[in-house]
C-alpha cells in the first residue's frame, strides 16, 4: 500500500463520515421544521377566532363612536343655536338700554345745566 492509497482511504472515510453527519443533521432539522410547523398551525387555530372576535368588537366600537359623533354634532348645533339666540337677545336688549341711557344722560345734563344757570342768576330753589 502506497501513500496515495492511504490518502484515498482517508479521504473516503472523511467523505463517508461527513455524509453520515450531514444526514443526521438534516434528519434533526426536518424534525425541528415539523415541530415548528405544528406550533404555527396550533397558533393559527387559536389566533384566527380571536381575530374574528376583535374584528366584531371593533365594529361595535365604530358603531358607538358614530353615535357619539352624532351626539357631539347635535351638541355643537345646540351650542350654535344658543349662541345665536343670546346674540339676538343681547342686541334686542342693548338697543333700548342705549336709548334709555342716552335719554337719562340728556335729562341729567339738562337738569345740571338748569341748576347751574339758576344759581348764576340767583334764583331760589
Amino acid at each position: 500500500m502506497e501513500a496515495s492509497d492511504v490518502w484515498r482511504w482517508a479521504l473516503a472515510a472523511f467523505l463517508i463520515l461527513t455524509g453520515i453527519g450531514l444526514t443526521y443533521m438534516l434528519i434533526r432539522l426536518g424534525g425541528l421544521l415539523a415541530t415548528a410547523t405544528d406550533s404555527i398551525e396550533q397558533t393559527m387555530r387559536e389566533v384566527l377566532p380571536m381575530l374574528g372576535k376583535a374584528s366584531t368588537t371593533l365594529d361595535h366600537v365604530n358603531d358607538e363612536l358614530a353615535k357619539v359623533s352624532h351626539i357631539t354634532d347635535s351638541a355643537v348645533d345646540a351650542a350654535d343655536s344658543i349662541d345665536h339666540t343670546v346674540r339676538t337677545l343681547s342686541s334686542v336688549v342693548s338697543k333700548p338700554v342705549k336709548v334709555v341711557s342716552g335719554a337719562s344722560a340728556g335729562v341729567t345734563h339738562a337738569w345740571q345745566s338748569f341748576r347751574s344757570k339758576r344759581s348764576q342768576r340767583g334764583g331760589v330753589m
